[in-house]
């Protein structure tokens, strides 16, 4: 993370002397941030989801065929790891230097935390997981958070303390 700085598209997201929070760029004094971020973030998701999907698909394929040959003792618990493949997937992803999944880099958006750094593990994994244990209950209705803030931060990106802006360089 010492390079991280270099990274930090502005130092208006360092935290402001009288508040002492950061709360990432003003979309008023930089649009260019937050310009169609919202269909950028879709779409990456749709290409997130068929990478996943692709990747379950193998997963599928291999636990059957090890299911098979274990005279089906091992096809329950692989059949459960493979319902891990979306959280790490974008854990990880979030967390590595480039702060994004493969179709968030592919539509130009990344995760920043609110002062400009990028996400830690813990971060990640807790948007990743809220994401997934608010959106299928609420039949992604929990989504249109967003459209009543300026950031337009959805409610993971609040609890994690994260903004998915477009990457700046």
């Amino acid at each position: 993370m010492a390079g991280d700085h270099s990274k930090m598209p502005t130092e208006q997201w360092q935290p402001h002397v009288e508040r002492k929070i950061a709360s990432g760029p003003d979309p008023v004094e930089n649009p260019e941030y937050y310009d169609g971020v919202s269909v950028k973030r879709i779409i990456a998701y749709v290409i997130d989801f068929l990478i996943c999907g692709f990747v379950g698909i193998i997963g599928t394929i291999i636990a059957s065929i090890v299911g098979v040959m274990s005279f089906g003792l091992l096809f329950g618990p692989l059949m459960a790891l493979l319902a891990l493949i979306p959280l790490v997937y974008h854990t990880f992803l979030i967390s590595s230097d480039q702060a994004a999944t493969i179709g968030m880099r592919m539509m130009g958006v990344r995760v920043y935390r609110l002062d400009g750094g990028r996400p830690e593990i813990l971060q990640a994994f807790i948007q990743t997981a809220v994401f997934f244990l608010t959106v299928a209950p609420t039949s992604f209705l929990i989504l249109i958070v967003c459209l009543f803030n300026s950031q337009r931060r959805c409610l993971h990106d609040i609890l994690a303390g994260t903004l998915i802006l477009n990457k700046i360089d």
